[in-house]
């Protein structure tokens, strides 16, 4: 069992040539078991103190549409084939290849129960100044940034875990461990020289209001690329699994395979919340250059 009181600190360092785009939290740690209960006051709509803010109007926009080749693979039903997954220890060799992997979107269970489920989002018009400007410069608070990043579906992103729901209610998703290109054995660029960066977590999360669930562990990784006309973002998960000592550890929830629907909802709503993101940016960039 890992110690929920053991400090989380995020170790991702802000390259303003080769910015990497990371959700900024409300600056509290999670609470604990005792104050549980605060966290049921928070609503994921904008408080009255929230509206009056100038960024509101970034909740308001409505979410972006993600482009129609990666939706396509992210409905009910539309499960890729496991044979073009991959376990996390062949993460590197699977994405660090000219051009990326060729597997965009989309999500299945592997043999082995473990859920895959990934995302890409390719940022036409979006640059590698604009987001470091992005990063630098957009600064609402408290909870209002993560709230933007997805309206509706983000609660809070404390500094060790976020709050959130990818469509089957809200979570409570624990950061244990960070991911680094070198943990996952990825070198920067070697191969596919449009990359900059990768990020991510092993995690676990539970249901908002079952704080005594059994966990459902979740490895995360982000990697980043730039184009020449755009900033892409893909994003893969692994359910029911952890990475350890350089190997995929299968943790069952339920002792049963991973469930299809929930890594289709992961695919899915890391499309939305970060294609709604990079408008965000753009936008944010064209209000602030007129």
């Amino acid at each position: 069992m890992f110690d929920m009181n053991k400090e989380w600190k995020w170790d991702i360092p802000f390259d303003k040539a080769n910015p990497i785009l990371f959700p900024k939290d409300c600056q509290l740690l999670s609470p604990d078991r005792e104050h549980y209960d605060e966290v049921y006051e928070l609503t994921s709509d904008l408080t009255a103190e929230e509206k009056a803010n100038p960024y509101a109007k970034y909740y308001y926009k409505g979410l972006s549409m993600p482009e129609e080749r990666d939706l396509i693979h992210v409905e009910a039903g539309a499960q890729m084939d496991p044979k073009d997954a991959f376990l996390i220890e062949d993460y590197a060799k699977n994405m660090d290849v000219p051009g990326c992997c060729p597997v965009r979107t989309g999500y299945c269970v592997l043999p082995n129960g473990v859920g895959f489920a990934t995302a890409t989002i390719t940022s036409h018009g979006v640059t590698p100044e604009m987001v470091a400007h992005f990063i630098e410069n957009f600064n609402p608070p408290g909870d209002m940034y993560y709230k933007l990043w997805c309206p509706g579906a983000h609660l809070r992103h404390y500094a060790d875990c976020a709050i959130e729901d990818v469509g089957n209610g809200f979570s409570l998703i624990r950061f244990y461990e960070g991911m680094t290109p070198e943990k996952v054995g990825l070198n920067v660029g070697s191969q596919d020289r449009e990359c900059i960066g990768l990020s991510g977590a092993n995690t676990f999360c539970h249901p908002l209001h079952q704080p005594d669930a059994e966990p459902q562990y979740v490895t995360e990784l982000c990697y980043y690329r730039v184009l020449p006309d755009a900033y892409e973002t893909r994003v893969t998960f692994w359910v029911g699994a952890s990475f350890e000592n350089g190997k995929t550890v299968v943790k069952p929830h339920g002792g049963k395979p991973a469930d299809l629907t929930f890594c289709q909802l992961l695919a899915r709503h890391s499309l939305w919340e970060t294609t709604n993101m990079f408008r965000n940016i753009a936008d944010f960039w064209n209000e602030t250059h007129k």
